[in-house]
């Protein structure tokens, strides 16, 4: 399987950060984009997944950075689906805990780009009556972490709802869980979308 290497993804990020369209997501976020959209039950059209990356600004981009984007996209799902799925090394746990939501923060980025992807098919199967309650809440405690990061004011939501309301101990059990859901959660998504009814018990058929 080709990779790209070290070298290519430094470019790649630097293209990403200074020369693409506004809006545009950091090499770190688009990680997390490709895990979510690759996931994804749904056959998600490249048309699509680009126009999520570059704010839907896709005119003109460079056949170099498509083909490197496309390199990347293969490389996430070898690794989801044929060999064991990692967070990026650098997607780390900050022991100040205001860090992790700051712009620019790997684990802020991974967790943005991964809730901007999920928004292609995570709310038909939360307003699914279909889905099996057990999935449906493992599901949801998935999300819940993965996508904890990207807000900080959402954050604070969920914390208050739990018995212990204090962030600082909360965020690193949520990381915790993000480590803990990456290497099932492809699995996971096709149990509650099979569950849901609404796609059929072959993989192959699914739309």
């Amino acid at each position: 399987m080709q990779k790209l290497s070290l070298e290519q993804q430094q470019q790649l990020n630097s293209w990403l950060l200074d020369k693409s369209p506004a809006g545009t997501l950091s090499l770190t976020a688009v990680k997390g984009y490709f895990f979510a959209i690759i996931c994804s039950p749904d056959d998600i059209p490249v048309e699509q997944w680009l126009a999520g990356i570059f704010n839907h600004q896709i005119e003109a981009l460079p056949d170099e950075i498509t083909m490197a984007l496309a390199t990347l996209y293969n490389e996430v799902s070898h690794q989801i689906f044929e060999s064991q799925m990692f967070l990026p090394e650098v997607v780390e746990f900050s022991d100040e805990i205001e860090a992790n939501f700051l712009s620019g923060h790997p684990l802020h980025e991974w967790s943005l780009g991964f809730t901007i992807g999920m928004a292609f098919y995570s709310e038909k199967f939360i307003n699914c009556s279909e889905v099996d309650e057990e999935l449906l809440e493992s599901f949801s405690i998935a999300l819940m972490a993965f996508t904890f990061f990207n807000d900080r004011a959402n954050a604070q939501q969920v914390v208050e709802q739990q018995e212990d309301s204090n962030i600082n101990n909360f965020g690193p059990l949520m990381y915790g869980l993000i480590t803990d859901f990456l290497s099932e959660f492809a699995q996971l998504v096709e149990q509650v979308a099979l569950s849901s009814g609404l796609y059929d018990d072959n993989i192959d058929d699914w739309d």
